[in-house]
């Protein structure tokens, strides 16, 4: 029979590492936030448009210490470029829209080369918009620059 933990080791364990410090923001550091897109869009798009809102009303906050959101897209996620927003007018100029306000949309070399994903087929997007890795790119940016998680 295999050796058990006794709860009254593990609760306090577990309570110590929910309680531990969480970055705080710099005094008139920006907030910043990463959402993490990998799911495909669904019919007529309807999970990127969602994403798409989420992201609008985040930005409409606007507070004085300002604001920096990345998306970070990799495996199905690439399709919100590759497939909505090249074929959507409407998802298109969302995607302008929020680029002018700042959000920098991100995408997964590894997805591009393993799916053999030419740039050109992504809605404007250059090769400075590639990250090595999107997951390696969602925890740098989590442990090393204090962003904050948003998967929707």
């Amino acid at each position: 029979m295999g050796r058990r933990l006794s709860r009254r080791l593990v609760v306090p364990a577990l309570a110590g590492a929910a309680a531990a410090p969480v970055a705080a923001r710099a005094a008139g550091e920006p907030f910043k936030v990463v959402y993490h897109l990998n799911q495909p869009g669904g019919e007529n798009f309807a999970y990127y448009r969602q994403m798409l809102v989420n992201i609008r009303n985040h930005l409409s906050i606007r507070p004085p210490e300002g604001i920096d959101i990345r998306v970070v897209m990799h495996g199905p996620g690439v399709d919100l470029l590759r497939r909505a927003a090249t074929a959507d007018q409407q998802i298109a100029a969302v995607i302008d829209e929020l680029k002018l306000a700042g959000v920098k949309f991100l995408v997964c070399k590894i997805t591009l080369e393993r799916n053999n994903i030419p740039l050109a087929e992504l809605y404007d997007t250059e090769e400075s918009d590639l990250v090595p890795s999107g997951v390696f790119e969602i925890a740098r940016l989590q442990q090393r620059e204090g962003f904050a998680y948003l998967k929707i």
